[in-house]
């Protein structure tokens, strides 16, 4: 359509302006979108921003095992440390069992979901092993 109108004309300056002015809106709209995104998933408490990749990996990461523990007989603190040992099926953890993710589950507060591991768990040493990295 812009081939009609030489440049300059108002048709052209007009359509130029409102196509700015959506660009701005939409990447607004997307920055909050993964502004939210970013304060639903696991995260280290000294962790800069997550770019916006990182932070989709991330959440693919953590809903697959969100949906998983739904559909697990486990308790979640023991089907996370039977994943992270290979104690259940490769297809059945693979889309969680990422460094990324896993790096992070120690951080989690579980009392805070409802979650009361009643033993030392993987977690802990897990924590343990990164506060001596």
């Amino acid at each position: 359509a812009d081939d009609f109108y030489p440049s300059g004309s108002p048709y052209r300056v007009q359509r130029q302006a409102a196509n700015v002015r959506e660009r701005k809106r939409m990447l607004s709209s997307i920055n909050s979108a993964f502004d939210e995104l970013r304060t639903h998933v696991p995260t280290f408490p000294y962790e800069k921003r997550l770019s916006k990749i990182d932070t989709l990996r991330l959440a693919i990461a953590y809903i697959a095992l969100l949906r998983e523990l739904l559909t697990s007989d486990l308790d979640p603190v023991a089907h996370i440390e039977k994943g992270l040992r290979g104690e259940l099926p490769p297809e059945q953890c693979h889309l969680w069992n990422t460094s990324d993710l896993t790096a992070r589950l120690s951080w989690i507060n579980w009392e805070n979901l409802g979650v009361t591991p009643s033993r030392r768990s993987l977690f802990s040493t897990l924590s343990l092993a990164n506060d001596s990295l």
